[in-house]
């Protein structure tokens, strides 16, 4: 456990906020199809820039930027991406390596959310057809904030709906845009993405959450 002593010390959370889609569940790839159906069905190409900027918002800010892409108006392609992203993520959906057993020895230990830019009935159908739902105490989504991430909002209201400040809970995260609201709204933080990913380090980077260190850790909590 010597990177999580380095990286924590004697501190141990209250509380853990998950984020859902790329860390809990494989929907990546689901959401990497439906884009590129949704552009080719437009016959529309994003800028570099606006791809960045859609890994890890909300479907609604992806929904913005591919009708400025294709030149359609907004509501159209917000509903085209809802229907195609759901009929693709109805085929076939997997909790990521490790995910399962991390959310099991987490919540065995402390109260945990999950915080997602997703919208809520989504979220729900997500981790329930996953068999994760019945381990979180709290689910946050874009329904239940007035701001999605980045902003803070969805943390700092999961963290305190579980009893803990801020300060005192610990995220979760795989992307830029959620490492941001982690941080934004005071948690420590652990990302789970690649070395080269531009994603905030936090207090610590994992490549997978397949890792026997980190339920090691897990297990010293509340001691």
């Amino acid at each position: 456990m010597s990177r999580f002593t380095d990286a924590f010390g004697t501190w141990t959370p209250e509380a853990v906020v998950f984020d859902c889609d790329g860390l809990l569940l494989d929907t990546e790839s689901v959401w990497e199809h439906t884009q590129t159906q949704i552009l080719e069905r437009y016959g529309a190409t994003l800028a570099p820039e606006a791809a960045e900027a859609m890994v890890g918002s909300t479907l609604e800010v992806a929904a913005e930027h591919i009708a400025r892409a294709a030149d359609r108006p907004y509501e159209d392609v917000l509903a085209a991406v809802r229907e195609q992203f759901l009929v693709n993520l109805a085929d076939e959906l997997h909790p990521l390596p490790g995910a399962e057993a991390v959310v099991r020895a987490a919540a065995a230990r402390v109260p945990i959310a999950c915080a997602s830019n997703s919208w809520h009935d989504a979220l729900v159908d997500k981790l329930t057809r996953t068999g994760l739902l019945e381990h979180f105490t709290r689910l946050e989504s874009t329904d239940t904030v007035e701001r999605g991430k980045p902003a803070p909002d969805m943390y700092v209201q999961a963290a305190r709906g579980l009893g803990a400040e801020p300060s005192r809970a610990l995220a979760l995260e795989d992307s830029a845009t959620g490492a941001r609201a982690a941080l934004a709204g005071g948690l420590r933080l652990l990302t789970v993405t690649d070395a080269g990913d531009a994603v905030p380090t936090g207090d610590l980077r994992l490549t997978t959450l397949d890792d026997p260190e980190l339920l090691a850790w897990i297990g010293t909590w509340g001691g």
